[in-house]
């Protein structure tokens, strides 16, 4: 119960963080902000799918196992759509495809929301169960806190800089590609595991 609204509430979050972003893009005409909204919407929809998956799962008294692959091929596509379209903000920031400039209130709440999602998915790693889709709520939410590491980069830059300078063009591209390398590397290793995982309870169920 307490796991279940714990991931409730990290969905209402992260749309809420996505809403947030869509109006940024929105207000300051930033292409950046309007990317970062849709990669989270992307990330909702997974996380969405395996909540969803995970409730079918239980209450289903016949094809637990076919339904779980299902679902878990489902939100691995998505994921995997996602991981996808992080390339474009991360190009976007590189090339300093952004707003003019941002206030001191989005790096507050950038800072903000970095700070719960990174103390999330700390907390949520070291208790990690063998569940797939527990394990893929996991991934998502250190996936999660790395690209709030890249948003609040970014706000910073652009409330303290105005901008990235020939100085942090370097820090930028070292980052923002390691970012992306990551959360792809997490995201493929968990989908592996979780379509391993499956595969093998449908073969012990037949």
């Amino acid at each position: 119960m307490k796991r279940g609204l714990g991931a409730l509430c990290g969905f209402a979050a992260t749309v809420a963080f996505a809403v947030y972003n869509g109006a940024l893009g929105a207000v300051c005409a930033s292409p950046w902000h309007g990317s970062i909204c849709a990669y989270y919407l992307l990330l909702s929809a997974a996380r969405g799918l395996l909540l969803w998956g995970q409730r079918r799962e239980r209450l289903s008294e016949t094809d637990g196992a076919g339904l779980k692959r299902r679902y878990l091929c489902a939100a691995g596509g998505m994921i995997l759509v996602m991981d996808l379209a992080l390339a474009a903000p991360v190009i976007l920031l590189v090339l300093d495809q952004r707003a003019a400039s941002m206030g001191i209130i989005p790096a507050i709440t950038s800072a903000t929301y970095t700070t719960y999602k990174v103390t999330a998915a700390a907390v949520g790693l070291k208790r990690t169960p063998k569940d797939p889709f527990l394990r893929g709520l996991s991934a998502l939410r250190f996936a999660d806190a790395l690209v709030s590491v890249l948003v609040l980069q970014n706000t910073l830059l652009l409330a303290v800089d105005g901008g990235i300078t020939e100085d942090m063009l370097l820090l930028c591209l070292v980052s923002s590609a390691a970012l992306f390398a990551v959360i792809c590397v997490v995201t493929a290793l968990w989908f592996a595991g979780a379509w391993k995982a499956a595969a093998q309870k449908e073969t012990e169920l037949r």
